[in-house]
């Protein structure tokens, strides 16, 4: 110091002087950038950059090369732009003017020394403020384009981070070692296994077993010249010990300086391989319960084709179920049924229906119809358009034909296989309004066969059945083509005569129903003889019912019975009069003996050689509540006829000989002769 003084090149001051200013730049730098230089605030900055380079300033001026030391304050910039980047631009060009203008100044004044002389030191001065100034502006910007990079590459990396964190793959890279050198954080949530514990982890340690000779042989082929990536499926253990399959695309890095290593992209396809394992099973379901299938199954195209039936199809159709492959179902189906089997095929290929069933007829390989169920339903593709049909095919033949006997047996009698009484009525209903329409008559006989209880009883209930069969065929024979004849149970049957001329033509079918009994049926057990009490009733135009005509032929029927039986008569309303009357008497005989009200008389029988009693007859009564005593005349007909003659006679009998004892004891307690007493009863022959 003291040689650079004494040569001129130091302004003349004490050394003290000069020792204090240094230490005082010192301890003001380390102030300053303690309290301001992490400053966040703006004002920080000013008053760091304005105390930094008031130093820098003090210092050179202080050494009268104030100008030529201003060269400082570049390096002063340098330090700022370090510190503050390229905001701390503008202050530090402001304060680096303002101390060289007040550095100048103090020249001027002659308060601070000078080594050059004026005027030279001022343009001195202006020359390196020039300087100074331009260079830290290029610095300036020079800082500001590098910030810019930076903060592209800051950008650019924070979003690689992003993506490489929030990638759905996990990204690995493997030295050649097989040691993991790079394990991205999605491994974390996609395996569950901290990605830093994985780093430096040799990777076929939580590789499936099987898969690992795999993977290392697939590894052995990449090539370091040929960096064209290879891919492999494989499956790696969970954290939770599961394991998960990834589709894995490895790249060879190894010679690359910023990766030296194979980089392996593992995307996980775990919930493809379960939908495709899913897939798989309910793909051999299918096929298991389509070929095993009880009943028949195809799948054809829209137009009918074939495309693959099970065996249970064609053992329906009596052929392979291969042969079936590209046959129209047309070409099984029954002539008969196949414009309504194309039609129902049309609807599902133009989207007018989803599905159909229908009951229809294939024809057997063999030659002969078989009843089929067919359930087709349309399978549509993506966009909802049809794409295949699917049927399934029941042969349904003995259930059809189980079906149409219970029908049968539902309406006809099952001895004679004659219309029943349902079949009956809806035919007569049916004629009765034809014959409505077209001003005709409708003619109904009622036949009961007379005494046929006889032949239960004296030849057996079979040879009866075998008669009812024979008197069914003889009245089928005897009636016209559009006549019905129809059993009602027991030996009734009842004959409709369609659109009869009027009474007189359906006295004439009667005639001829009852002659056509009259002859002998042979039977087994021997000739029968038979014969018939019919009743005929004819409609009157639009006031007959069913029902009503019905019961009026039948009440007719009754009235002949009364007449004598083996004759016809004809329904008048007198006649229904008659029989409700004679229906309402035996109603009440039925509860005749319940309530008390049958009495018996007991008429005495004189000796005509004595004159003396010798017996008495009993004599049956009925005390009816509302008509009063009513003669056998007037019931005992009915009770035979309905079978309560057999419960009366037992009560008649019985009570009988219950009065013979209490005429014996009265006797005897009055000490009189005990005479024998007879009493007479008149039985029915049942």
């Amino acid at each position: 110091m003291c040689v650079v003084r004494a040569v001129g090149l130091l302004a003349p001051r004490p050394y003290w002087a000069i020792v204090a200013l240094v230490l005082g730049a010192q301890v003001v730098t380390i102030i300053t950038s303690a309290a301001w230089a992490e400053g966040r605030k703006p004002w920080h900055m000013t008053a760091y950059l304005g105390s930094m380079l008031g130093v820098i300033a003090v210092v050179a001026y202080s050494t009268g090369w104030g100008p030529i030391l201003s060269l400082g304050f570049i390096f002063g910039a340098a330090n700022a732009f370090d510190q503050f980047g390229s905001k701390a631009l503008g202050r530090t060009i402001g304060w680096i003017v303002f101390f060289m203008t007040l550095g100048e100044m103090s020249i001027a004044l002659n308060l601070e020394p000078s080594l050059i002389r004026e005027p030279l030191v001022h343009g001195l001065a202006g020359l390196c403020a020039v300087g100074v100034l331009l260079t830290v502006i290029v610095l300036g910007r020079f800082v500001r384009a590098r910030e810019t990079v930076e903060a592209e590459l800051r950008h650019s990396e924070g979003r690689f981070r992003a993506l490489v964190r929030n990638a759905s793959d996990v990204i690995v890279v493997v030295g050649a070692d097989g040691v993991a050198v790079y394990v991205s954080p999605s491994f974390e949530r996609i395996l569950g296994i901290d990605p830093t514990a994985m780093a430096q982890t040799e990777v076929d340690k939580i590789m499936h077993p099987e898969d690992r000779a795999r993977m290392q042989q697939l590894a052995s082929t990449l090539n370091d010249e040929d960096p064209v990536p290879l891919r492999l499926e494989v499956r790696l253990r969970h954290a939770n010990g599961s394991w998960r399959w990834f589709d894995i695309t490895l790249t060879n890095r190894l010679e690359d300086p910023h990766v030296r290593g194979i980089v392996a992209n593992l995307h996980d396809i775990n919930a493809r391989k379960e939908t495709e394992e899913a897939l798989r099973q309910a793909h051999e379901r299918f096929h298991s319960a389509f070929v095993n299938a009880p009943i028949g199954m195809a799948m054809t195209d829209l137009e009918g084709a074939i495309i693959r039936a099970n065996p249970a199809l064609g053992r329906i159709v009596g052929l392979d179920a291969n042969a079936l492959t590209g046959v129209n179902v047309h070409e099984l189906t029954h002539p008969d049924d196949r414009e309504t089997s194309r039609a129902e095929m049309r609807r599902l290929a133009t989207n007018v229906a989803d599905g159909y069933h229908i009951e229809k007829r294939y024809r057997h390989a063999a030659g002969h119809a078989v009843w089929v169920s067919v359930s087709v339903s349309c399978v549509r593709d993506e966009n909802g358009e049809p794409s295949y049909l699917i049927g399934q095919v029941e042969d349904v033949t003995e259930r059809r034909a189980l079906r149409e006997r219970l029908a049968y047996a539902a309406i006809h009698d099952p001895l004679t296989a004659l219309p029943n009484r349902v079949l009956f009525m809806d035919r007569l209903e049916t004629a009765l309004s034809r014959a409505t329409r077209h001003h005709r008559h409708v003619a109904v006989i009622f036949l009961d066969l007379d005494r046929f209880k006889f032949v239960n009883d004296g030849m057996g209930h079979a040879a009866g059945d075998r008669l009812l069969e024979s008197v069914a065929e003889r009245l089928l024979g005897s009636i016209r083509p559009n006549d019905t004849v129809a059993r009602f149970g027991g030996d009734e049957f009842v004959v409709l005569c369609d659109e009869v001329a009027g009474e007189d033509a359906a006295v004439q079918v009667a005639e001829r129903l009852t002659d056509a009994l009259s002859r002998p049926i042979s039977l087994p057990e021997g000739d029968v003889f038979v014969t018939a009490s019919a009743g005929v009733a004819l409609s009157v135009h639009g006031t007959d019912s069913a029902a009503r005509l019905l019961r009026d032929a039948d009440t007719a029927m009754y009235m002949a019975k009364e007449r004598g039986r083996a004759r016809i008569e004809v329904f008048d309303p007198e006649s229904h009069g008659i029989v409700l009357e004679r229906m309402r008497i035996r109603s009440d005989l039925h509860n005749a003996l319940e309530r008390g009200e049958l009495r018996v008389y007991y008429q005495p029988i004189v000796g005509l050689d004595s004159g003396r009693m010798v017996g008495v007859e009993a004599l049956l009564r009925w005390h009816h509540p509302e008509r009063g005593l009513m003669p056998p005349g007037e019931f005992l007909p009915i009770a035979e006829e309905s079978g309560l003659i057999v419960p009366i006679g037992a009560w008649v009998m019985e009570e009988a000989c219950r009065q013979v004892v209490t005429w014996e004891r009265v006797r005897r307690d009055e000490g009189l002769d005990a005479v024998p007493i007879s009493v007479s009863i008149n039985m029915s022959p049942r």
